[in-house]
């Protein structure tokens, strides 16, 4: 009888423990969400690293979501809209004033930064160490800005004139794009690659 007491405590303690570690797990993989509208801020840390800002002002909507040791800001002003996401080790600002409408999407120790003004749209996205920005300003006019960056590529893109500009880089790659002014395009050794699509121009 006590043999068999003995055996149901330590199963019992056994079950405990898994479905504690099962729990810690889950939790940890959760990571961290912040939110704010209308005049608020919010800041969150989780267990597994994340952490995550989220502030608004005038009307403006932030969400700002972090997991596995990203970071994640996001930041609004009248009526404006912003996203950042980041997740493993990555980085990502999303800013978005004036019903301005701004995505961050960083993972995989990327950085990403989008900002947008005056109704205008914009998205980085970076994974893999790329670093991607984004920025919009439609004080001209609509403005779409979008900036793509994988495996240690660099992509940049400025929208300032009405029109639109799209930056894409990966392996090591740069590319600059601008809805006013000439593409730029350096693909650097194989296996990189850039390409820009803009308003103003394409490469390569």
């Amino acid at each position: 009888m006590t043999l068999r007491k003995t055996t149901m405590g330590l199963l019992t303690g056994a079950l405990f423990l898994a479905f504690a570690a099962a729990s810690a797990h889950a939790h940890a993989a959760a990571g961290v969400t912040c939110k704010a509208s209308g005049h608020h801020s919010v800041k969150h840390a989780g267990t597994d690293g994340s952490e995550c800002e989220a502030s608004a002002d005038t009307g403006g909507k932030s969400k700002a979501t972090a997991k596995t040791g990203g970071f994640a800001q996001a930041s609004s002003d009248t009526h404006g809209k912003s996203n950042a996401i980041a997740t493993d080790s990555g980085s990502a600002r999303a800013s978005a004033n004036s019903k301005g409408n701004s995505t961050a999407n960083a993972s995989g120790s990327g950085s990403a930064e989008a900002s947008a003004d005056l109704n205008a749209k914009a998205t980085a996205i970076a994974s893999g160490s790329g670093s991607a920005k984004a920025s919009a300003d439609g004080s001209a006019g609509k403005c779409i800005a979008t900036a793509n960056a994988d495996t240690s590529g660099s992509a940049e893109s400025t929208c300032e004139k009405g029109g639109f500009a799209h930056a894409t880089a990966t392996n090591g790659g740069s590319a600059q794009a601008f809805d006013d002014g000439p593409p730029v395009c350096d693909p650097g050794p194989p296996p990189g690659t850039a390409t820009v699509v803009s308003s103003d121009g394409n490469c390569p």
